[in-house]
């Protein structure tokens, strides 16, 4: 295959990552919506707090893809204010996920979902239900 080919194959147009992204937002909004800067507002009860400190992550990873103002990284601060979690359970619960990979941490106090993992999440979450 000539190397043109290739690259219309590899380069796609924005519209196919968008087409992506739906299904993973229709999961999202089972569980939570995000305003536009970025506050997040889990709607469903009863998460555990390992999964309610996935679902902030998860949701700013969304909303940084839909809205390009929004960061992805979360601090620990905003957590404890998106979820009610006291800060010491938000950081056992952030070191949890940085080692099971589902996240990493940019800076000191501040965690990033692994964007390619927030799917599976969403999926463990309806099948649990």
């Amino acid at each position: 295959m000539e190397l043109e080919q290739l690259k219309r194959q590899f380069l796609v147009d924005e519209e196919v990552l968008t087409a992506k992204l739906e299904p993973i937002l229709a999961k999202a909004l089972k569980y939570c919506v995000c305003d536009k800067k970025g506050h997040v507002l889990i709607l469903s009860r009863g998460l555990s707090g390992r999964n309610q400190t996935m679902m902030v992550l998860a949701a700013r990873a969304i909303a940084s893809q839909l809205e390009s103002k929004i960061s992805p990284q979360v601090s620990v601060e905003e957590i404890v204010a998106f979820t009610g979690l006291p800060r010491n359970q938000v950081r056992a619960r952030g070191k949890e996920l940085l080692e099971s990979k589902f996240a990493v941490s940019p800076a000191r106090g501040v965690y990033q979902a692994v964007f390619h993992r927030v799917e599976a999440f969403l999926d463990s979450l309806s099948q649990g239900s």
